[in-house]
């Protein structure tokens, strides 16, 4: 191998990084196909963030993220989110739902649903909760 192969193999797998990034944003684009642009799911069912049928919106993990990270109680604390998993409910949305532990002070405050697969994350806090 001499000396410039490296640079001709460093392209190839630039190229290869490239393909995959472009091939992970296309999922996200078709996974948002059905993704609301509203608050909450046109189609959802039940408490709103407090149970599988009506998950709160979001745009992306990190949008769930920033999501959680806004997310209070009532009385102004803190939560923290502990993801234990995954489910779905296709008759709402064809995303996976993620399902998140909140926690403030140590203590289990509630179990929330979100669905990271919509255009926009939800500017609405489910009961008990509020967004900072």
């Amino acid at each position: 191998m001499g000396l410039f192969d490296f640079f001709g193999k460093k392209k190839k797998e630039d190229a290869d990084a490239a393909e995959l990034l472009k091939a992970i944003v296309q999922f996200q684009v078709e996974a948002r196909a059905d993704g609301v642009d509203t608050d909450d799911i046109p189609k959802a069912y039940g408490p709103f963030g407090l149970c599988k049928t009506n998950p709160i919106p979001t745009r992306s993990v990190a949008g769930s993220n920033a999501y959680l990270e806004s997310l209070r109680t009532k009385d102004g604390r803190r939560v923290t989110a502990n993801r234990m998993g995954s489910t779905s409910a296709e008759d709402v949305t064809s995303g996976m739902i993620d399902i998140y532990q909140l926690s403030a002070d140590g203590q289990p405050a509630a179990t929330i649903y979100v669905c990271p697969y919509h255009k926009r994350n939800s500017a609405k806090a489910p009961d008990g909760f509020y967004l900072a």
